[in-house]
């Protein structure tokens, strides 16, 4: 499928999207994969693109730890405490449908441009979706245990580590999951916009300079990088934490 889908690509350009347009303009608007291959290459070995690539990895990381540690002890207090979660909840129910974009001109206000206006952007895209897994995890726990555990006399502590934190890690990948997922993707519309580095502001350097093979390398860098999460990370830990679910561990 995928040497379909090159030689295709390939013959659309050298032929100007089957004969739509000029040959010139058609490889100006779809390069050959050849080319986009050359000019990765070349971006590649001069370092260039490993620079941007690190910097928008160390956004993502601090923004998502960042979520990640308000997120978590948030959402389990919210699932503990019927109070704290009817206070809090409404508040991650408008955040939810708001897209991280939305964030940029207000972000760039309060934070100027650089990173922490990006890293404020990820972080409140990704926190949503680890509190709201993080409460469905510890609502989920089963009511039977919670009873041995108090006729045990387990203290808090104990509970917490014996209980709730097994019980809820199904649900806290699944939003770890989600969030990075949110985070990578806001982490390209900020510096698209307002930042004048990482992968985002490459994408937007290969459109404003008509270098559309540098678009097609990034968006590619960003398919790699995702599926290599997706498969080396998370379809490992949802394999594990399946098996808890089923009791199967």
């Amino acid at each position: 499928m995928v040497l379909i889908v090159l030689v295709l690509w390939q013959t659309a350009s050298d032929t100007g999207l089957f004969g739509k347009y000029e040959i010139s303009r058609g490889k100006l608007m779809l390069p050959s994969p050849l080319f986009v291959f050359q000019r990765f290459w070349e971006l590649l070995w001069n370092g260039y693109l490993l620079k941007h690539i690190w910097i928008s990895f160390k956004r993502v990381m601090v923004g998502f730890f960042g979520s990640v540690v308000l997120g978590l002890p948030l959402g389990i207090f919210m699932g503990r405490n019927k109070n704290i979660k009817m206070f809090l909840q409404p508040l991650f129910k408008i955040l939810a449908p708001i897209p991280g974009v939305a964030w940029v001109p207000l972000s760039i206000l309060w934070f100027g441009l650089g990173d922490s206006a990006a890293v404020f952007i990820i972080a409140v895209s990704a926190i949503t979706p680890i509190v709201m897994n993080t409460i469905q995890g510890v609502e989920a726990i089963d009511g039977n245990l919670e009873s041995v555990m108090v006729m045990l006399k387990a203290s808090k502590w104990q509970s917490m580590k014996f209980l709730i934190i097994p019980s809820v890690i199904p649900y806290v990948v699944t939003g770890f999951k989600l969030g990075l997922g949110y985070a990578w993707r806001v982490v390209i519309a900020a510096e698209m916009v307002g930042v004048p580095n990482g992968l985002g502001y490459v994408l937007n350097l290969g459109r404003s300079t008509a270098q559309t093979e540098i678009t097609f390398i990034t968006i590619i860098i960003l398919c790699v990088m995702l599926v290599l999460i997706e498969k080396c990370l998370f379809a490992p830990l949802e394999k594990i934490t399946e098996a808890w679910k089923m009791g199967e561990a």
